[in-house]
């Protein structure tokens, strides 16, 4: 069901022309990682990102460092595969942490790349506390109306 998910954002406009659209799922919606906050450092950390039934590779995700203290920052990359950056027009990833909540942010696409999205976040929280967050990344298809 989550390839039919429709999530309307803002209308996109062109040449002046307003162009009214919606943007759809394009991966799968269980594409997630998740990020040590606590005492520990660890390196990078990269999973595959799949099409929206979990079948086939659509990209990569990179978080570095996967693990460190609060107050790090966590530089974040999303390449998506040559053959999909074309049908993808935005990338963005939800931070859900048990004790803060959920949010969600918009990367930013690399102007001579359009499969290449970057973001850096700096985790927040009380000096020595220690959790386990989750990030995931989503990729979005602009789909014109009809109408």
């Amino acid at each position: 069901m989550n390839a039919l998910r429709l999530f309307p954002l803002l209308a996109v406009l062109s040449c002046g022309d307003e162009v009214e659209g919606t943007y759809v799922l394009f991966n799968h919606d269980e594409d997630s990682m998740e990020i040590h906050i606590g005492s520990e450092l660890m390196g990078a950390h990269t999973i595959e990102l799949k099409s929206s039934t979990g079948d086939n590779v659509v990209g990569t995700a990179t978080v570095d460092p996967q693990g460190a203290p609060c107050g790090t920052e966590h530089t974040m990359v999303v390449i998506v595969d040559d053959a999909y950056e074309n049908l993808v027009d935005r990338v963005t990833v939800v931070t859900d942490s048990p004790e803060r909540g959920t949010d969600e942010y918009s990367m930013v696409q690399d102007s001579a790349d359009e499969g290449y999205y970057k973001l850096s976040l700096q985790s927040t929280g009380a000096e020595g506390e220690e959790r386990t967050d989750t990030l995931t990344f989503r990729l979005y298809e602009f789909v014109e109306d009809s109408g």
